[in-house]
């Protein structure tokens, strides 16, 4: 394939790789003086009614696609739905049609990815206007987003690795992935790579004074993605393990995690043991957000051009992994001997049944339909999954519990 793209032909591209999910819309709050804008952008903000605004809350800062609003992406995703639940502010950056006509974030213009200058500097003084003017728990803010939006996640990770927690990217690049059309359109699909020690000191230059840890990385990629590849995700992993000083070998895989067989979880490790890193593979998914729609408290987002329903609310899940909202795990052991007996149980609701799933090597000991169950541990490492499903026929999903065969030798 030629090097020597078109304008014609990049402006399609990118069209394309930038086109975000459409949605219904909800009333946002647009907050039009919230400090010096380099990078002209809009604002926008979702308080739930009920929030307790004299306790700091967790916020989350969402980042739209192409062809998108905030006041679209919101329902698409869920999260203003999430926030309503469980008591935390939602910010909406909106890219203007002035700046971009696909209402494309410019992730690929050094004037935007360079700390303090462009649309980062924007999106960053909507989040100092929040801690100023809102009861913001500073060590609490998030950021999220998907195709462009997710491009533009990484940047704002990069250049301000103090203000941010954590990190969830859909389909998106590492950091300096593009640096102007052609080298942007390489890296989507899957030309742009380099070693974890080079695409780490990129972001280290950016902070070159920086003593703290950087924020936790949280990566989804399609595996059938044909307008980002999936080599974005492997690089993004390998920037952002090596920014931790970690390896590109995850501490933890699981496979069918929470019982969904097209998604693969790898989990790299902090020295202390800590999620540092979790990348999502997803088998048959293309350039989407993952939601499972529905009425019930755990399902979320809405179906769309760039979303797909895998059984799988993403943004739930996501709220999990950046802590906004306790995860439900299995009790259990996380280590096993050969033959030998183990119990594991969830929280019982009477009125619920329980499907459990175990590695084919276990046996089964007692009834799978209840809140407990015992194997007999077989030869291989592997996973205890469980949905629970109440009376009114919704599911809930607890997090995979891997466990590991000890070995006595």
């Amino acid at each position: 394939m030629s090097l020597l793209f078109s304008k014609k032909y990049l402006f399609f591209l990118f069209l394309f790789f930038f086109a975000s999910f459409s949605s219904f819309s909800q009333d946002l709050k647009r907050v039009r003086h919230f400090g010096k804008n380099k990078g002209h952008l809009k604002m926008y903000l979702h308080t739930p009614p009920n929030i307790d605004k004299s306790k700091p809350a967790p916020m989350v800062v969402v980042l739209h696609g192409c062809l998108q609003c905030a006041t679209k992406v919101q329902k698409q995703s869920g999260w203003s739905k999430l926030a309503d639940e469980n008591g935390f502010y939602v910010l909406y950056p909106q890219q203007r049609r002035i700046n971009n006509p696909e209402r494309c974030f410019k992730w690929y213009k050094r004037k935007h990815t360079n700390k303090g200058h462009g649309e980062n500097a924007s999106i960053k003084h909507m989040v100092d206007f929040m801690k100023a003017n809102y009861s913001i728990d500073s060590s609490r803010v998030f950021v999220t987003g998907l195709s462009a939006g997710a491009a533009m996640g990484v940047i704002m990770m990069a250049d301000y690795p103090e203000t941010f927690n954590a990190g969830a990217i859909f389909a998106g690049a590492s950091y300096k992935a593009g640096n102007g059309y052609v080298s942007a359109a390489m890296a989507f699909v899957g030309w742009r790579v380099k070693s974890a020690e080079k695409w780490g000191n990129i972001v280290r230059k950016q902070n070159p004074n920086y003593k703290g840890e950087y924020p936790r990385m949280i990566i989804y990629q399609g595996n059938s993605d044909w307008i980002v590849n999936k080599k974005n995700g492997i690089e993004i992993m390998k920037q952002w393990t090596n920014l931790h000083h970690i390896g590109v070998q995850p501490s933890e895989t699981i496979d069918g995690y929470v019982g969904v067989k097209d998604i693969h979880r790898h989990s790299y490790n902090s020295a202390t043991k800590k999620e540092a890193v979790v990348f999502y593979k997803v088998d048959k998914l293309s350039h989407a957000l993952l939601v499972d729609p529905g009425k019930c408290k755990n399902q979320g987002g809405r179906r769309g051009f760039f979303s797909k329903d895998k059984n799988y609310n993403s943004t739930l899940f996501t709220a999990y992994d950046f802590g906004l909202i306790t995860t439900p795990e299995i009790d259990g052991p996380h280590t096993a001997l050969l033959n030998q007996t183990y119990t594991f149980t969830v929280p019982l609701t009477e009125s619920s049944s329980y499907e459990w799933h175990y590695p084919d090597s276990c046996t089964l000991v007692t009834d799978q339909n209840r809140n407990a169950i015992s194997v007999r541990w077989g030869s291989n490492n592997g996973c205890i999954n469980v949905t629970e499903t109440d009376v009114n026929g919704c599911k809930k999903q607890y997090k995979s519990l891997f466990v590991t065969v000890k070995d006595l030798k």
